[in-house]
């Protein structure tokens, strides 16, 4: 019986250790299995923060991409615009003095010839009245000059100053030996259509004394051309103006008068400028000068600009 007892106690010690040690196993594996999951949840972590890190650095670097092509474009426009400036400004200088030629047509008229035929021909179309087709014109006391080379010099250097300008340029002669009368001369600015007929003279007096420049155009009741009136004072005044702007000659003013057969016969806006007095030893001498004579160029070229802007 004892022995049984013994038995039982012994079996009963058994189990109960077995179910211990089971007991025990279990815990560790447990813990195993939690170390298990953490260890994946940080690598799940890590990459998923990777991930996110991936996608911030490259939307940034997209944004900093961006940010550049907005940079280049922003710096491509400033340049195209500094470029379309300083063509607008290249524009501007080169036609400061041109803007107005619009290439207009100018007619120049150096008054006189050497060769004179002494005919007579109408005041103006239709008329009755007769008057000297050409004439030789004044000279200068003290340079030497006639009236006849006097025009064309200016006349010549004035041309090279329009076309510089823009303008296309005829003349109504191309040296000092051309006989062509008054009445020739308007016919050359009609048939062209030109948009401005300029003469050019030069004064004479029997003082010594007499001083200034003057320009001549018809009056409102012109019975042969009135229609052009208005815009022939207005081209008288311009070219009047700048000249003795730039010369420093006194103006006379604008002579209106029915009496020159050349402004009589022009069907367009037309104007006579007396650039000053040959019989006067002092503005003889100036028109005679070179320095001076471009500036008299430049004056006449300036008023026929005025003209055309306004």
């Amino acid at each position: 019986m004892k022995c049984n007892i013994k038995k039982i106690i012994t079996y009963m010690f058994v189990t109960v250790l077995i179910f211990i040690l089971a007991g025990c196993g279990s815990s560790l594996s447990d813990d195993d299995s939690t170390a298990s999951r953490r260890d994946d949840w940080g690598a799940e972590a890590t990459d998923e923060t990777t991930e996110v890190t991936t996608e911030v650095t490259t939307e940034k670097k997209t944004e900093e991409k961006k940010t550049e092509e907005k940079t280049t474009e922003s710096k491509n426009e400033s340049k195209a615009s500094s470029s379309d400036a300083d063509k607008s400004d290249d524009q501007a200088d080169s036609g400061s003095t041109s803007s107005s030629s619009g290439g207009k047509l100018i007619v120049l008229d150096p008054g006189h010839s050497n060769v004179v035929t002494g005919n007579t021909e109408p005041l103006g179309p239709g008329s009755g009245e007769m008057k000297a087709a050409d004439s030789a014109g004044t000279h200068g006391t003290t340079s030497g000059l006639t009236e006849i080379q006097l025009n064309f010099q200016i006349a010549t250097k004035l041309k090279a100053e329009l076309e510089a300008r823009g303008y296309t340029v005829l003349m109504t002669r191309y040296d000092n030996d051309t006989a062509i009368s008054c009445s020739e001369r308007a016919k050359i600015a009609n048939d062209a259509g030109a948009d401005a007929f300029i003469r050019i003279h030069a004064d004479g007096s029997e003082s010594s004394s007499s001083s200034g420049a003057m320009a001549i155009c018809i009056t409102p009741s012109n019975p042969y051309t009135a229609e052009t009136y208005n815009s022939s004072r207005a081209l008288s005044d311009a070219v009047l103006n700048a000249y003795v702007a730039s010369t420093g000659f006194s103006s006379r003013g604008v002579w209106e008068t029915d009496t020159m057969t050349g402004n009589n016969w022009s069907t367009v806006l037309c104007t006579l400028l007396e650039m000053g007095f040959m019989t006067n030893p002092n503005e003889d001498s100036l028109m005679a000068d070179t320095a001076f004579q471009q500036k008299m160029v430049t004056g006449i070229a300036n008023g026929i600009d005025d003209y055309f802007k306004n």
